[in-house]
């Protein structure tokens, strides 16, 4: 037995030692080699999209990223691995590339000269919250990369975070394309200044003071295109402001008067093949609070000057008001008076022509607005389509985005919208109602066999002047080439305090990528986290849902012990007539 025993030790301890000689070997052997990953999440987040390796397999010299990262003992807990999975990835950019991207690591945790260089080009550490064992504290780390091409200047990514690593393929393939492009996109943008209130005005000139200047609307537009790696150019579209000839595309926010002028320019860049992105808004809404509660909402048209050139194209953007029971929530200063103390609060506000799109409502075929999960469309309406008049110019269209089924439309009249007309009750529902489209052809001559609309002067300007400031456009013929439209019936929907709601801005910086030539960057900002939204549910729907969320467990638990019961009074009399049967045998 002892004999036995003593056996079955020194079998186990060589066992033990073999496996242990095996295990180092093997990762003395296999400690460099890259592991197998399996990317499960549904956007496909880590997995290279083909127009990043397109992009990689095209470099012609080496691109240089360095990583500046504090070392992972030094992190907070929940950033040791981040060097490790930044590098994971960079790894898998350095073998596409082929030896034209190189990557390498610094620590400049204690080095100060390092350090003052990092500062120089705007990299600094950060604070982080960090928990050790029971205590938590605040961290300074150090997490940035750089990305540099010839003697260009150097792309900073200033703060790299877990949460970054899902827009690293973007974060790093963005510059890469854009350092090594020849030439950076000039995207022209037309943005309308809102002029101040006219009764303010006066006040202003009764105390002998200059009204302030027209307020920009749209000045986030050009900040979202520098970001999107573009060159913004604002034009007013005058004869000393024109539309420049070397463009690769136009964004018109249509949400003031255009003179005839400015409308033929505009003809004359889509005839000439240079694509637009072109929002027009064809009436506004002004809230103020009602004296009973609740808010007063009137409407007031806006006369783009647009629509003549669109209805020769076969396109209206419709002028009635437009209801949507997919609506949004806005918040909305009010005073109000608590004890004699007048305080001012914010108020939610909800109604129809608050417009929310989901992500069901895109197009998910068309890479412009397949990756976006919800927008708000604020005061939009839909894009009425001629096909007879499409047909008879060969332009194309395809819809990008579309209302939910119960919307209603009212017939327009500036003034106070009543409550009948928000109330979707006794409505008919016009069902799914165009709200993007892109037109794709060679755009036909709004302007054809008439006389070339002359520039207005500016205010205080001679005519004669103004004239002669800018190029005469008699002079320079257009040869017509298929060009593309994207247009959309909301241009408040990318004013400077709307556009960062839901995607708005997103679907802006699609459209121009995917007009302007860029679309390697649009597939690989498709891949960004998308955010899902719910979509909207019916009362009877929602009523269904909760008696099933209510009633489920117990009406499992009491089927359940129904069974059970069963089960067991059945064992019993089972029992029980084996019991009386062994008895009589006995």
């Amino acid at each position: 037995m002892n004999s036995n025993r003593q056996k079955f030790r020194l079998t186990f301890a060589a066992a033990a030692v073999l496996l242990a000689f095996i295990a180092f070997f093997a990762v003395s052997m296999f400690d460099n080699w890259h592991g197998a990953r399996v990317d499960m999440t549904s956007d496909r987040l880590f997995t290279m999209s083909p127009a990043a390796v397109e992009i990689l397999e095209g470099l012609q010299v080496p691109v240089q990223v360095k990583l500046y990262i504090t070392p992972g003992d030094k992190m907070p807990t929940q950033l040791r691995t981040l060097e490790r999975d930044i590098t994971e990835q960079m790894r898998n950019f350095e073998e596409v590339a082929d030896g034209m991207l190189e990557f390498a690591v610094h620590y400049p945790q204690d080095d100060e000269e390092m350090q003052n260089n990092l500062a120089a080009k705007g990299i600094r550490p950060f604070q982080v919250q960090s928990i050790d064992k029971d205590e938590i504290g605040v961290k300074l780390i150090w997490s940035a990369m750089t990305i540099a091409y010839k003697d260009k200047p150097e792309e900073v990514i200033p703060q790299l975070l877990p949460q970054s690593l899902a827009g690293l393929e973007q974060d790093i393939i963005g510059p890469v394309q854009r350092l090594t492009r020849e030439k950076t996109p000039r995207v022209a943008v037309f943005g309308p200044k809102k002029d101040i209130d006219q009764q303010l005005a006066m006040m202003y000139l009764q105390q002998g003071m200059q009204p302030p200047p027209p307020q920009e609307q749209f000045g986030r537009v050009a900040e979202l295109l520098g970001q999107g790696h573009y060159e913004a150019v604002p034009v007013d579209i005058t004869a000393t402001s024109p539309i420049p000839e070397d463009i690769d595309a136009l964004i018109v926010m249509g949400m003031a008067p255009m003179n005839e002028r400015q409308v033929y320019e505009i003809n004359r860049v889509l005839r000439r093949g240079t694509p637009v992105v072109m929002a027009v808004q064809p009436h506004e809404y002004g809230y103020s609070p009602a004296q009973g509660g609740g808010w007063t909402i009137s409407g007031q048209p806006l006369d783009t000057g647009l629509e003549p050139m669109l209805a020769a194209f076969g396109l209206t953007v419709s002028e009635d008001h437009f209801f949507d029971s997919s609506m949004e929530t806005i918040d909305l200063p009010r005073e109000q008076n608590l004890g004699g103390l007048r305080v001012q609060m914010r108020e939610p506000v909800k109604v129809p022509m608050q417009i929310r799109v989901t992500e069901t409502q895109m197009d998910q075929d068309s890479a412009l607005v397949n990756r976006i999960g919800a927008l708000f469309y604020l005061w939009g309406t839909p894009i009425e389509l001629d096909a007879t008049k499409l047909a008879a110019a060969s332009l194309a269209t395809t819809e990008l985005m579309h209302s939910s089924p119960n919307c209603w439309q009212e017939a327009f009249a500036p003034g106070p919208i009543l409550s009948t007309m928000i109330d979707p009750a006794g409505k008919q529902m016009l069902g799914p109602q165009p709200l993007a489209v892109l037109v794709e052809g060679v755009f036909p001559d709004a302007f054809a066999d008439r006389e070339v609309p002359a520039w207005p002067s500016a205010e205080g300007e001679d005519p004669a002047a103004a004239a002669a400031a800018g190029p005469d456009a008699d002079a320079a013929p257009v040869v017509p080439q298929p060009g593309k439209l994207v247009l959309l019936g909301s241009a408040k929907m990318f004013d400077d305090n709307i556009i960062a709601a839901s995607q708005n801005a997103l679907l802006l910086l699609n459209a121009v990528d995917y007009l302007a030539g860029s679309r390697e960057l649009l597939s690989i900002r498709a891949k960004t986290l998308t955010q899902r939204v719910i979509r909207p549910v019916e009362a009877n729907e929602k009523l269904m849902w909760r008696i099933f969320a209510v009633l489920l467990v117990p009406v499992a638990l009491a089927v359940f012990g129904f069974v059970r019961a069963g089960i067991r009074r059945r064992d019993a009399a089972a029992y029980r007539a084996r019991s009386q049967r062994s008895g009589a045998q006995h």
